[in-house]
């Protein structure tokens, strides 16, 4: 039986890399006492996966993680026995069983959504006055919106626009506030700060730092931009 966990990660554990989180659930799940799958051959190791990995530095709401399991466990008793072996910034928030011909989370998903906003309450960009009319201009009234992506092969040209499937701003004390849809998963993998540094260029202002943003994952989904799903909709409590 294959069981989808959703996690926030939150607070401190926002400096934790994914791989520190990968051994930090796997001695979690063995402390907890759920009936986990292992791997065969001779170096057996549990069965579990995670989704898109969390840039170190992000938070998130949605984090997802699939594990075997050898039997039926009662979800909420599961949920319990997880969180009685986290740690302050980890909460276990779901604990669902998936259908058999349900895709991994690692490979199922295709977007993700994010709160964006800014650290510093004096960023350039705060004093801009007409930040909504330039947004338009940028996104919604826009044709193409092509930038020069790095990737570990080198660079290309790529195209934004069919790659956002929601841009919202709105403001928090002057301070703008980004809502975003963007395409994830192993093809294109549009990270929200790339969306944003392509705006600051677009109102030509100073080089862009991602160290200046406050980025929250919320969720990540599978299926088409018309019909969305969220990882955590899959599958059903026991």
């Amino acid at each position: 039986m294959r069981v989808r966990i959703r996690f926030e990660k939150l607070g401190v554990m926002r400096y934790v890399g994914h791989l520190d989180l990968m051994r930090f659930f796997q001695k979690a799940v063995k402390r907890s006492g759920l009936p986990i799958k292992y791997s065969e051959g001779f170096n057996p190791h549990q069965i579990m996966s995670f989704a898109s990995p969390l840039g170190v530095g992000l938070t998130s709401e949605g984090e997802y993680m699939d594990i075997d399991i050898k039997e039926d466990v009662n979800s909420k008793e599961a949920i319990k026995a997880l969180n009685d072996n986290m740690v302050e910034g980890l909460d276990i928030k779901t604990f669902k069983y998936l259908p058999d011909n349900a895709e991994k989370a690692m490979t199922a998903v295709t977007a993700a959504s994010y709160i964006v906003t800014y650290k510093n309450p004096k960023d350039d960009i705060c004093y801009i006055d007409n930040l909504l009319d330039l947004k338009q201009k940028f996104f919604d009234e826009a044709y193409a919106i092509n930038i020069i992506k790095k990737t570990k092969k080198g660079e290309r040209e790529l195209d934004l626009k069919p790659l956002i499937y929601r841009f919202d701003l709105s403001f928090k004390d002057n301070v703008p506030v980004y809502d975003f849809l963007l395409s994830s998963g192993s093809s294109d993998n549009i990270k929200p700060e790339l969306v944003v540094k392509a705006f600051h260029e677009y109102l030509g202002l100073p080089e862009f730092d991602d160290l200046s943003l406050d980025i929250k994952r919320i969720d990540m989904f599978t299926g088409e931009s018309d019909a969305f799903i969220s990882l955590g909709d899959i599958g059903d409590d026991h």
